[in-house]
């Protein structure tokens, strides 16, 4: 498990960042994650679910449309607190999946992380400008990588 104690949020060891108490949710937090690297996603899916996240997998932005179920017009899928995505993938890009969530009318709030190897500011610039509400360097630190989420997505939902 990642060690994440003494931040405000709380210290409870199966919710080090106090997200329950900032959501009201009970439960495990629920993620999202787009990639279209399958070894990221396997290695990534498995350090969340350590720490006691709950996952979902997407190899592309079109599966990911099809779990938020954007393309149809339907009430958004409630069922996430965040999304995890790549910012460079083939078809469509990270940005422009960011771009179609933020323009769902039932995800305004819904914190959307970005995640990439790239070094190149303006499409990291970009991912954010189109609605991610932080951004995550990879390769990703396996201790504290979902610490980290827990904290960014307790960041983006600000206190209630």
């Amino acid at each position: 498990m990642s060690e994440t104690a003494g931040l405000a949020f709380g210290e409870d060891a199966r919710d080090p960042t106090g997200f329950s108490a900032v959501t009201g949710q009970a439960g495990p937090m629920k993620i999202l994650l787009v990639d279209d690297d399958e070894l990221f996603l396997e290695f990534a899916a498995a350090m969340l679910r350590a720490d006691d996240i709950a996952v979902e997998t997407c190899a592309s932005a079109a599966e990911a449309m099809a779990a938020l179920h954007l393309e149809d017009g339907d009430q958004p899928a409630g069922d996430f607190d965040a999304v995890l995505i790549d910012i460079v993938m083939p078809e469509v890009s990270g940005t422009e999946l960011c771009s179609l969530i933020r323009g769902h009318g039932g995800y305004g709030d819904l914190p959307v992380i970005m995640i990439s190897a790239t070094r190149d500011m303006s499409l990291i610039d970009q991912a954010l400008t189109a609605g991610g509400s932080s951004y995550i360097q990879k390769p990703i630190q396996a201790a504290t990588f979902a610490g980290e989420i827990r904290q960014k997505v307790a960041e983006a939902r600000g206190p209630r």
